[in-house]
């Protein structure tokens, strides 16, 4: 393994859909292992692919030493974390990363879902060393790696990261919608929301936005980001949070992008409607003149760099 390696354990938005209409995708929501050569390993996102990846690093029988980042708290990327069954042994260790939210902590955002109300185990439960990182816009290395991070036009505090290690780079945002002016209240310059109270970190976020997310972009050799919508779905719905495939290939093509993975698939689009985005996607890539390769992310692929 020259750098690092990508695998994909869940990629669907929303919620699970397991079924016979899914089965070359897959059907378990967002988590992506991020494992570099002689470095850290790196989960993005807890959703329910996380459960199986826990599975496999078990079978290695050997101490596991993570870090966990949530891009957000919606329950298709935590809902995972308390069937992740290394979180359970006292050999391991995690250290899981997100933003605060305005009134509410990232310990205690991540310890709600498991209260009894809701779940029969607690976070108190888990046995193996889980420390948290509350983190914003900002940039920071674990072990050699360098970790920026970028808000994005999501309900809710949405966070982007750009990794790097040894000269090659990787962009994950699950969840991100075009910054349109009908999307952004610019009287208060931050993402149109409903109902949230949101703090004056965001005062300058929406200022150049599609600059600012191309600069964050720009030649990565792998982006991996939301492209749940069909244009015309995404018309209908406008402030849900989620990318149309032309907007994901857009940004993909202004970034000068090596590869782009199609992610976060609607819960309504069956392994036949994947293929027809990720289709017009390639279509439009072509048509462009870029030679960036384009995927659509599955469970189980791997890319190695």
């Amino acid at each position: 393994m020259k750098s690092f390696k990508i695998k994909f354990w869940g990629v669907r938005g929303s919620i699970p859909t397991p079924g016979a209409s899914t089965l070359r995708y897959g059907g378990n929501t967002s988590c992506v292992q991020l494992q570099f050569a002689d470095g850290p390993l790196f989960i993005l996102d807890a959703g329910t692919g996380i459960r199986e990846f826990g599975n496999s690093l078990l079978r290695n029988k050997k101490p596991v030493h993570g870090y966990i980042f949530i891009s957000h708290f919606h329950w298709d990327h935590i809902q995972g974390l308390p069937f992740f069954r290394p979180a359970y042994d006292h050999k391991n260790s995690f250290l899981i990363s997100g933003s605060d939210d305005t009134s509410i902590k990232l310990a205690d955002i991540i310890s709600f879902q498991m209260d009894p109300t809701y779940f029969p185990v607690t976070i108190e439960d888990m046995n193996a060393e889980i420390q948290f990182r509350s983190i914003r816009e900002e940039k920071f290395k674990i072990d050699g790696v360098e970790i920026q991070t970028i808000y994005l036009n999501h309900p809710g505090y949405a966070l982007g990261f750009r990794f790097t290690y040894r000269g090659h780079s990787v962009v994950y945002i699950s969840d991100n919608e075009p910054f349109y002016p009908e999307n952004v209240d610019e009287e208060k310059k931050i993402p149109a929301q409903k109902g949230d109270k949101l703090d004056k970190i965001f005062d300058s976020f929406i200022e150049n936005k599609d600059a600012r997310l191309i600069d964050f972009c720009k030649k990565a050799n792998i982006l991996i980001h939301d492209t749940q919508f069909f244009p015309e779905e995404y018309e209908e719905r406008r402030t849900w949070g989620h990318s149309p495939l032309n907007y994901t290939v857009d940004l993909a093509i202004k970034s000068d992008v090596g590869q782009l993975l199609l992610f976060h698939h609607d819960p309504d689009h069956d392994d036949e409607t994947i293929d027809k985005i990720l289709m017009l996607s390639q279509k439009l890539l072509k048509e462009s003149g870029k030679s960036i390769q384009c995927q659509a992310a599955r469970e189980g692929l791997e890319i190695i760099l």
